[in-house]
């Protein structure tokens, strides 16, 4: 095959794993920023459960992938993004369970 942008083929397979660190970094991050907005804001209306179970099987997918093909950069990468992949989903379920906005106070009778 043919790569006329970088030439793959001529990376060592420790080069090739270059690419995976740094691409796990980005998500990892992106990640962080996301739980710590939640965090700030207390509210997850608009982040779909759809979107949080499926992030999560495709971690668990890649995981699992990471470890069959003995990439550390896809097993420990996509295995730390599937962690923080749950805690948002618990954020998710907490906040939209558990915390409603205006209803902090309940009048005692």
């Amino acid at each position: 095959m043919n790569h006329t942008f970088l030439n793959i083929d001529a990376l060592s397979l420790k080069e090739q794993e270059y690419f995976g660190w740094a691409g796990n970094i980005i998500f990892i991050v992106a990640q962080l920023f996301q739980i710590h907005h939640t965090y700030k804001r207390k509210e997850t209306r608009d982040i779909s459960y759809g979107l949080q179970i499926l992030f999560c099987i495709g971690d668990g997918m890649y995981t699992a992938f990471g470890a069959l093909d003995d990439s550390d950069s896809m097993l420990i990468g996509n295995g730390a993004s599937l962690a923080l992949a749950l805690v948002q989903m618990s954020q998710k379920v907490y906040y939209d369970n558990y915390y409603e906005r205006g209803v902090a106070y309940h009048q005692i009778n």
